[in-house]
């Protein structure tokens, strides 16, 4: 970010944050594999606890089983914010500190993914792990999803049907949205910003602003009023 001139501002610490999700997910299933792999150790060999030896076999099995997918997963998110990059003019200017946070991001997460999170399962996933039927959440959600996946299994022609008639059913609600750069935002702000004559004084300059922030708050509706001097108008005043 230093080299390339973009400061931590509310566009580039949000690429961050939305790539922080994408970057927690290669662990998450790094992880989860691992636990499948040395539950099947254990039973496999039910006689015997692993020694420090098998338990970096153990790691190395899992990570070579879900590595590279993890990594093009995850080279493919970050590759989708390339057309960001095409923008020009002031959106180019907006958007483009996120697009280079999150593909940094979604690199380097990409890169510790395969190398990093290996080691550390090594390193701490020791001892007996639980069963995932012994979680209560675990056991409900494979009861709720099972059914359905045998459901759509089942029915894979009716299940590509209906999913292809629910995406044609978004494209006339899409068509009806319409498009804006910004969307407008009703803060219960209004901004009054009258010009005053050049070379006005400030005293002067003083005089008509409290003059208009009474007049301001003579409005019932009116809960505040913030004036101030100078800049490019005179006489810049908020009122909510």
């Amino acid at each position: 970010m230093h080299y390339q001139g973009v400061s931590a501002n509310m566009m580039s610490l949000g690429g961050i944050a939305i790539a922080i999700g994408a970057m927690v997910d290669a662990a998450i299933v790094m992880i989860e594999n691992m636990h499948k792999v040395l539950e099947q150790w254990r039973h496999e060999h039910p006689e015997r606890q692993p020694s420090s030896a098998d338990y970096w076999q153990i790691a190395q099995h899992a990570a070579s089983e879900v590595g590279p997918a993890l990594f093009c997963s995850l080279l493919i998110i970050t590759l989708s914010f390339i057309p960001v990059f095409t923008l020009e003019a002031q959106e180019g200017k907006m958007f483009s500190p996120l697009a280079f946070t999150k593909t940094y991001s979604m690199a380097v997460a990409a890169g510790l993914g395969i190398t990093l999170v290996p080691v550390l399962m090594g390193y701490f996933i020791r001892g007996k792990i639980p069963d995932e039927t012994a979680n209560p959440l675990n056991r409900w959600l494979i009861r709720a999803y099972e059914p359905l996946l045998d459901k759509v299994l089942q029915w894979p022609k009716a299940t590509l049907a209906a999913a292809g008639l629910l995406l044609v059913a978004t494209l006339w609600p899409l068509a009806q949205l319409g498009s804006e750069f910004l969307p407008q935002i009703d803060e219960g702000d209004l901004l009054y910003m009258p010009s005053t004559l050049p070379g006005i004084s400030s005293r002067e300059a003083g005089r008509l602003l409290q003059q208009t922030d009474r007049l301001i708050k003579t409005i019932p509706e009116v809960q505040s009023v913030f004036g101030k001097a100078g800049g490019r108008t005179a006489l810049p005043t908020r009122r909510r």
